[in-house]
């Protein structure tokens, strides 16, 4: 008799698509708020900024499927996200 597949790993794995979808439609919606608030443009910038890290971070994650992949991967992608924050704070001081 053939072992069956053990799917409950296999479930647990994979993020619902749609979920993810939803949490970007809310953080441009609260991009959409923050920007009608008519902030100074030294705290509006860096919160679209990490507002738009984390959506960036989401798409890279989920869509492009870098949370399933070896960790080395994500680091590529991290390291220059993080240079440019760094090199952002140096131009602004």
């Amino acid at each position: 008799m053939a072992r069956q597949p053990d799917h409950s790993l296999a479930h647990r794995r994979h993020t619902n698509p749609v979920l993810v979808f939803g949490i970007l439609t809310i953080a441009t919606i609260l991009e959409v708020v923050v920007t009608l608030f008519h902030l100074p443009k030294n705290i509006l910038v860096p919160i679209l900024m990490a507002i738009a890290f984390v959506k960036a971070g989401l798409v890279a994650a989920y869509y492009m499927h870098l949370r399933y992949e070896h960790w080395i991967y994500t680091a590529i992608f991290i390291t220059p996200a993080l240079f440019a924050v760094f090199l952002i704070f140096i131009l602004v001081a």
